[in-house]
């Protein structure tokens, strides 16, 4: 009685400590968007506000979203639906996870225009028979298929009720769980003919190919991505991936509450929060709350994060939008 006394209580702490984070991010954030004159002003890489329309829109700030929507859209958006960048160490093009953000936003806003010109685009880098959505670390020609920009391909086949989608991406999460066979280690690509990638190029990070099990600052953000689409999965259509989502939790429990206690596994707070509100399951509640209050340690009194001693746009705007998703469901 004690025990779930206590969890009720934690839990009772996150959702207000975790609804004050995002209304504290939300203000900065709106403050941002005037004192840097982002519309007026010569700004080098408007792609680097990419998650921000969704963030806006889960604070009910609707019309600001689609004024900065359109904003980026008329920048940087090409006649093909991708978007190009002078954004110093990413891409010039093939914006896939970037604009699987613009393409959520946009089904929000019911901008069916840029919907389909944005889907147009990215469903030709979508591979129907693995079920993986198309990366390109270096080249188009060097293709990888990764997790976290499945998993978003796979929030918007919810979002759109599109089951047959859902499903292939759903059958990309089954194919790459099946393929692991290392107990301390869990691969994060696949190929276009459904392999595991475990060669890359030199000049790659190989924490985006590879999580050390157990070891901290790995990007298990990769997991709480497919924990996340999991759990839209389920409230979108049926429970069927429910012991998927168990099993990918159970690699999330092998690395430890320590081990997840970085920035570097945000997503699995927002994944297994929002797996717990669906199954009141203690274990997804326990994978999520250390994530949790990582997350809410490194956030500054002005309301953003920081990187490189400045706020960070991109993961400000990203943990806002999940910390009011992780608010809603406790």
């Amino acid at each position: 009685m004690d025990k779930l006394h206590n969890m009720n209580t934690l839990r009772q702490t996150l959702k207000s400590d975790t609804a004050v984070a995002a209304d504290l991010c939300e203000k900065w954030m709106l403050n941002h968007l005037y004192d840097e004159n982002i519309y007026t002003g010569n700004i080098a890489d408007p792609v680097s506000y990419y998650k921000w329309p969704l963030a806006l829109i889960a604070r009910d700030k609707k019309d600001e979203a689609l004024k900065l929507l359109k904003w980026i859209n008329e920048k940087c958006l090409t006649a093909d639906g991708d978007y190009l960048s002078d954004r110093s160490g990413f891409h010039k093009e093939f914006h896939t996870y970037s604009t699987l953000w613009m393409v959520l936003a946009a089904i929000k806003l019911e901008e069916t225009v840029p919907i389909e010109k944005l889907l147009n685009f990215i469903l030709k880098y979508h591979n129907s028979e693995t079920g993986g959505m198309a990366t390109f670390p270096a080249k188009p020609e060097i293709i990888t298929e990764d997790m976290v920009s499945t998993a978003f391909l796979g929030m918007v086949a919810c979002e759109l009720k599109d089951k047959n989608l859902a499903d292939k991406i759903l059958h990309y999460f089954e194919t790459i769980y099946a393929l692991q066979t290392e107990d301390g280690k869990f691969w994060l690509r696949i190929n276009q003919n459904g392999a595991l990638i475990k060669i890359f190029d030199l000049k790659a990070d190989p924490k985006t190919y590879s999580i050390n099990i157990g070891k901290e600052e790995e990007c298990y953000y990769f997991l709480g991505a497919a924990c996340f689409f999991i759990a839209r999965y389920i409230e979108t259509f049926d429970d069927s991936p429910l012991s998927l989502a168990k099993r990918f939790a159970g690699v999330l429990e092998k690395a430890g509450s320590k081990s997840l206690s970085t920035i570097w596994a945000a997503k699995v707070a927002p994944g297994c929060t929002a797996l717990y509100s669906i199954t009141s399951d203690i274990h997804f509640f326990n994978l999520a709350h250390p994530v949790i209050h990582a997350v809410l340690k490194g956030q500054t009194e002005a309301g953003y994060w920081l990187k490189n001693g400045k706020p960070w746009t991109t993961v400000s705007a990203e943990q806002c939008f999940w910390l009011t998703d992780i608010s809603s469901r406790l």
